[in-house]
């Protein structure tokens, strides 16, 4: 009877591990997607949105279209930044394991929308700080809970390419501007170890933050000579 009781016990316990094996692997699309979203959001401190994911885990490979980072509160745009086309490449053989090492993630055409307020604040640098500080806020609460064991991830390879970015400056520049966004490629993100996914996201997302003020800052400047060159030009022209 004990044995009867045990092989049932057992066979229940296969049953749903096998129930949730299925689930996860009709589920995987959205349940990335909610991740996505979830981790995103709380790295950024704004709301993140997908539009859909497409993860062919046999074959390794995964997509994520139309992810948007809204604008922190106080800026006209709606976005701060909009990935339409990111493509993922998995390590296989290390779903079941932990850190699950990513290959690969191309992001191509991302567009940042980088906006400067008259009192000079800027979109991008208020989006620096939320990460910043929900950094702080995450390693409190890792000193204060270590429960459970937390998924991490391995990136060994993000490249930006063929993005731009759509300039506004309040009252220093009557017309907005676009301008390319130069090839940008991080390596090894989580290293060996693997981190947290918002861990991940907040370390792109600074990483992207940071490139997008440099450019800017570089071609305003250049485009604030120019402009002062040409007002000088035409101050002697009309003399």
């Amino acid at each position: 009877m004990k044995k009867k009781i045990i092989i049932g016990m057992v066979v229940t316990l296969l049953l749903a591990m096998a129930g949730t094996v299925v689930y996860v692997l009709t589920n995987l699309d959205s349940i990335v997607k909610a991740a996505i979203e979830k981790f995103g959001s709380e790295a950024t401190k704004t709301t993140v949105r997908v539009s859909s994911v497409k993860i062919k885990l046999s074959r390794g490979e995964g997509a994520i279209f139309g992810l948007t980072v809204a604008n922190p509160s106080g800026f006209s745009s709606p976005y701060v930044i909009t990935l339409d086309n990111i493509s993922v490449r998995i390590e296989v053989k290390s779903i079941a394991s932990n850190p699950v090492v990513i290959d690969n993630i191309l992001v191509s055409g991302a567009e940042v929308f980088y906006e400067m307020k008259e009192d000079g604040t800027t979109n991008v640098d208020v989006l620096r700080k939320n990460l910043a500080a929900s950094a702080s806020s995450k390693e409190e609460h890792q000193h204060k809970s270590r429960k459970g064991k937390e998924i991490k991830l391995r990136v060994r390879k993000l490249v930006f390419e063929k993005g731009k970015v759509h300039v506004h400056v309040a009252k220093v520049m009557e017309q907005p501007f676009s301008i390319e966004l130069p090839r940008l490629e991080l390596a090894d993100i989580g290293q060996h170890t693997g981190a947290a996914p918002s861990d991940i996201a907040r370390t792109v997302a600074t990483a992207l933050a940071e490139e997008t003020a440099k450019v800017v800052a570089k071609t305003q400047g250049a485009r604030l000579i120019r402009k002062g060159a040409e007002d000088l030009l035409n101050k002697y022209l009309h003399k």
